[in-house]
C-alpha cells in the first residue's frame, strides 16, 4: 500500500480519469457511476506503469524514482497487482457490472498483448510499430468511454476503441520523436529508428512519423464525432492538445 500510495502520490495527467469524468457527466450518470468510470481505468493505468518501469527497467518515472527503483522488484509486481484489484474494487458500483468487468478484461488482455509485443519487438516495420502503440496504450484510453457507454446503454463501443487507438498512435510518436536518442541507445522500440531502419534519413523518418501522428489524430477526431451526445468532446480536446505538442515539435525542427 505505501509504494501504491508513493506512486500514486508522484502526480500525472489522470487524462483515463478526466476521460471518465466527462463522459459519464455527458450522459447525465450518477456520481457513483462517475466514479467508476474514471477511477477503474486510471488504476488499471498505473498498474501497467509500475509493472512497464520494472520490464523495461526504467528507473525514474515522473521524475522520481520508479516503484521497483525505491521498493524492490518484488514489491513493485505486488503493487501493480494491487492497483489492477482496486480497479476491479471500483468497478463493482458500475450499473452494468458484468458487462464493465468484461471491457474491462478484454482492455487489460489487449494491453498486455501489446506490452509482450514489444517486450520482444526489436526493429518492428513502421506498420508492426503502430499495432503495438495501438495495442498497449489504445484499450485504456477508450476503457473510460466505453464504460460510461455501458452505463447508459449507448451504442458506440466500437469507435470507442477505435478512437483510443488512434490516439495511443499519436501519443507514442510523440514520446519517440523526444526520445529517439534515448531509445536507440537502450533498444526500445521507436518509430524513427523503425522508418530509418526502412531506408529514411532520421529527418524524414521524424517529418514522416510526424504525419502518421496527424493521420492518427484526424482518425480520432471523426470517431469522437460519431460518439452519441457529447461523448467524444474529451477525446477531441485531448486530440487537440496533443496536435498542438506536434506543431511545437514540427516548428523546433
Amino acid at each position: 500500500m505505501d509504494a501504491a500510495q508513493y506512486h500514486l502520490a508522484a502526480g500525472g495527467s489522470r487524462v483515463r480519469a478526466q476521460l471518465g469524468l466527462d463522459a459519464a457527466n455527458a450522459l447525465g450518470l450518477s456520481p457513483t457511476t462517475v466514479l467508476a468510470c474514471a477511477a477503474a481505468p486510471e488504476l488499471l493505468h498505473n498498474a501497467s506503469l509500475v509493472h512497464d518501469d520494472l520490464q523495461d527497467g526504467d528507473a525514474m518515472r515522473r521524475n522520481k524514482r520508479a516503484v521497483w527503483s525505491l521498493y524492490g522488484r518484488q514489491v513493485a509486481i505486488s503493487t501493480g497487482d494491487l492497483l489492477i484489484s482496486a480497479a476491479y474494487r471500483a468497478i463493482a458500483t458500475h450499473p452494468n457490472a458484468g458487462a464493465a468487468l468484461r471491457a474491462m478484461h478484454e482492455a487489460v488482455a489487449v494491453t498486455i498483448s501489446g506490452q509482450a509485443q514489444d517486450c520482444s519487438a526489436k526493429t518492428p516495420s513502421p506498420k508492426d510499430y503502430e499495432t503495438i502503440a495501438a495495442n498497449k496504450s489504445g484499450p485504456l484510453l477508450a476503457l473510460p468511454i466505453r464504460l460510461a457507454l455501458i452505463a447508459a446503454e449507448a451504442p458506440g463501443q466500437d469507435v470507442a476503441v477505435s478512437a483510443g487507438r488512434a490516439l495511443a498512435i499519436a501519443y507514442q510518436i510523440l514520446d519517440d520523436i523526444a526520445d529517439r536518442a534515448d531509445d536507440l541507445a537502450n533498444g526500445a522500440t521507436n518509430i524513427c529508428l523503425s522508418l530509418e531502419a526502412s531506408g529514411y534519413a532520421p529527418t524524414s523518418a521524424q517529418i514522416i512519423a510526424q504525419y502518421r501522428a496527424h493521420a492518427a489524430l484526424q482518425t480520432a477526431r471523426r470517431d469522437a464525432s460519431a460518439l452519441p451526445g457529447n461523448v467524444g468532446s474529451s477525446l477531441m480536446t485531448l486530440a487537440d492538445r496533443l496536435e498542438t505538442q506536434l506543431k511545437e515539435v514540427a516548428h523546433a525542427t
